[in-house]
Parts: C-alpha cells; sequence; structure tokens
C-alpha cells in the first residue's frame, strides 16, 4: 500500500503513512480511552491493531490488512463460494466477538458496522473502538444481522447463509435469545428506513 493513503471514516480522519495507521480524533480525552481499549483487548489476545504510539489527539496503530465484512460477502459471492466456507468465515465471526466479550467485562461492540470487522482469511480483527456501550449482546447480534442482509445487494443467497449460521452460532456459543437477536434485528431495519432515502430492506425479514 502507498504511503499517505486515506482510508473511508465517516468520523475522523484515518492515514496509512510509512507503514503506520495514524487516527486523528476529536479530543485527547477519546484517544485515551480508545487506546487504552486497544491495549487491553490486545493483553487479553483480542485481534485488534497494535497501539505504536497516542501523541495527543492521534493514535498510531499497526496496519491490518484484510477485507471488510461488505467487501468479504461481495467476495464470496461472486466466487459462488460454497457453503462450508461461508460458514466458517460466519463463525469466524463468533469467535471474534466471543474474545471480545471475555476481554471488554460486560460491555458489548455497539458499533458493529461491517467496515469495523477485518478478515485476514484466518482471523478477524476489530478496529475503531471509539464509542463504548453497554448492554445485551443480543444487540450487537441482531444489529450486525441487519447490516449483514442490506448491503448492496440485498438479501442474497450467500448474506442470508451468512447471517443464518451468525444466529445459530450466537446461540450455541454466546448463549444469546434468538428471540431478542431478532427483535434488535427488526428494530435496526426500522431504523435503517428512518436514516436513509432509499433503504432495501429485506422483506422477507422486515417486520412491515
Amino acid at each position: 500500500m502507498k504511503s499517505d493513503f486515506k482510508f473511508y471514516s465517516k468520523k475522523n480522519t484515518v492515514i496509512f503513512r510509512d507503514g503506520v495507521v495514524e487516527k486523528h480524533v476529536a479530543s485527547d480525552e477519546a484517544a485515551a480511552r480508545e487506546a487504552a481499549m486497544l491495549a487491553r483487548l490486545a493483553a487479553a489476545g483480542v485481534h485488534v491493531p497494535r497501539v505504536i504510539a497516542r501523541e495527543n489527539q492521534v493514535i498510531k496503530m499497526s496496519y491490518i490488512s484484510g477485507e471488510t465484512l461488505p467487501d468479504l460477502l461481495g467476495q464470496l459471492e461472486s466466487a459462488h463460494c460454497p457453503l462450508p466456507t461461508v460458514h466458517s468465515c460466519a463463525d469466524g465471526l463468533i469467535v471474534w466477538l466471543a474474545d471480545f466479550y471475555r476481554a471488554a467485562a460486560g460491555e458489548i461492540r455497539g458499533d458493529v458496522n461491517g467496515r469495523n470487522f477485518l478478515w485476514d482469511g484466518t482471523h478477524w480483527w476489530g478496529v475503531d473502538f471509539e464509542a463504548r456501550a453497554a448492554g445485551e449482546r443480543a444487540r450487537d447480534i441482531g444489529r450486525l444481522l441487519a447490516f449483514i442482509l442490506t448491503y448492496d445487494p440485498p438479501d442474497t443467497p450467500i448474506k442470508n447463509a451468512f447471517a443464518n449460521r451468525l444466529l445459530a452460532q450466537a446461540a450455541k456459543r454466546l448463549n444469546a435469545d434468538i428471540a431478542a437477536i431478532l427483535h434488535h434485528r427488526d428494530l435496526e431495519f426500522l431504523a435503517m428506513q428512518s436514516r436513509r432515502t432509499h433503504c432495501p430492506l429485506p422483506t422477507a425479514h422486515c417486520p412491515l
């Protein structure tokens, strides 16, 4: 990757420079909070970028090479990947979430935008821990399902297979309540309709 490459981010400036990712956040306090969370997760064995340094509002981190969740789903669809491959990727995401919940001690991921998850071909990595959240794990999983099912093009066989596997493994490995997960999924569908001028929701899953 060339130096001074700017990553997509709605809230912050994130730049790849000289082999290091530089994230510029809103305040020193926010930078300190995120750097501390990254260090805490890394110490617990969770796959997250390594903090190299923090300078006021800038966090310098190791670069993680991988595909975001939306990009990976697109690749799985383009390659017509078999079901075991799709399931393996979904299982890996549940493994990452299980590791996160163990290390975060009572917190949930909160910001489950698919661009905050990177697949390196073997493991999932989590990025962007600026926001902190408390609540039930079903909220994370339900919102994640809603995002997965509505990535363009929405409601494809691969996305449905990935989402269904994620749901089953969340119930099995995280002891999450399926009804609660689906409730939060449907709440996120409704939220999507209110904030998007055009929202191609998967009608088979939408409560409307």
